[in-house]
């Protein structure tokens, strides 16, 4: 029995029963399979053959060369699927094997010395040794650093407290405000009032001056 005996689907695309595909598989391709094997199983009777690119191809045959085809697809889930669970398990390790990573650095780096350029071949970045400064360069850099803030206003704690306003203000106040309650909120007692009836005391008479008569 030939095993590469290709078959035409309904798309056109060549495909090769027992062998490797001759072109890409087409869309749902799987579907179609299984729906064919389904069909063979079901219609084709049990002994008999199927005429297949002029060669006769017994019932068995079929199933077979249809299962070999599903049986790929199968792999790939499987490999799908334990390709999800390896990376699941990945995300949960990795928080740890970044531990023991960064651990097992600061030993190499605290073994070799921290500015040793062997740290370069283990992929760690190797600090470079500032130079000095001279005298020279480091009034340059303290003149640059007082441009760049006279350039972005901005000022230390000293420059701000040697700011303050000298000149002369004018200030009007509003001394109008209103009258204090007591605390008590007790209301100043009210004047009596005079009623009909009240004898008032009246002042004193005045006494009159006698008078000289002369002839």
């Amino acid at each position: 029995m030939a095993t590469n005996t290709a078959v035409s689907s309904s798309s056109g695309a060549l495909v090769t029963t027992g062998g490797t595909m001759s072109s890409a598989a087409p869309k749902d391709f799987r579907q179609k399979v299984s729906q064919m094997l389904a069909g063979i199983q079901a219609v084709i009777p049990d002994g008999s053959s199927v005429t297949v690119g002029g060669q006769a191809v017994a019932k068995t045959d079929l199933v077979n060369e249809m299962t070999q085809v599903l049986s790929g697809y199968q792999a790939v889930d499987a490999g799908v699927s334990a390709t999800k669970g390896a990376r699941a398990q990945l995300g949960a390790n990795l928080p740890g094997f970044h531990k023991q990573y960064l651990g097992i650095m600061d030993g190499l780096i605290s073994s070799l010395g921290r500015g040793n350029p062997q740290l370069a071949q283990f992929g760690f970045t190797v600090p470079k040794a500032r130079k000095p400064l001279t005298s020279e360069q480091q009034v340059v850099r303290a003149a640059k650093a007082q441009k760049t803030r006279a350039l972005r206003h901005t000022m230390g704690k000293v420059q701000k407290a040697a700011v303050q306003y000298t000149g002369s203000l004018e200030v009007s106040v509003d001394e109008t405000a209103p009258a204090a309650t007591p605390a008590n909120d007790t209301a100043p007692a009210a004047a009596p009032a005079v009623t009909q009836g009240t004898v008032m005391a009246s002042a004193p008479a005045e006494t009159p001056v006698p008078t000289s008569h002369t002839q």
